[in-house]
């Protein structure tokens, strides 16, 4: 029977578990925290960070986040909320604006 690379991995991986197991290997190990989920969003804030701390346009915001200005204007006028990974990136914003400033940079080079 022919062996295949992931064969032959998933074997490796196995040996290796067993060997940890008996205590013949060592493994490293890292504590990471995890975060809390970003959090949501409500419409004032999205315009009051958008207008007020970087004072730009919709477009302009939109492109920097890497959404439609539709998605934007929804955002804004209460109708949608942004998801996970746009969450997470507004709260970047909101807490290294100078992030955002680096982005729209870069975009209009």
């Amino acid at each position: 029977m022919a062996k295949t690379k992931m064969g032959q991995a998933l074997i490796r991986g196995l040996k290796e578990a067993i060997a940890y197991e008996k205590g013949e290997k060592k493994l490293r190990a890292a504590k990471i925290e995890i975060p809390e989920p970003a959090r949501e969003w409500k419409k004032r804030e999205i315009v009051q960070l958008r207008k007020e701390c970087l004072k730009v346009s919709q477009p302009v915001f939109a492109t920097c986040l890497g959404v439609t200005v539709s998605a934007v204007r929804a955002w804004e006028q209460g109708q949608k909320s942004p998801g996970g990974s746009a969450r997470r990136l507004l709260e970047v914003v909101e807490l290294d604006p100078e992030v955002f400033q680096k982005l729209a940079h870069a975009r209009m080079t």
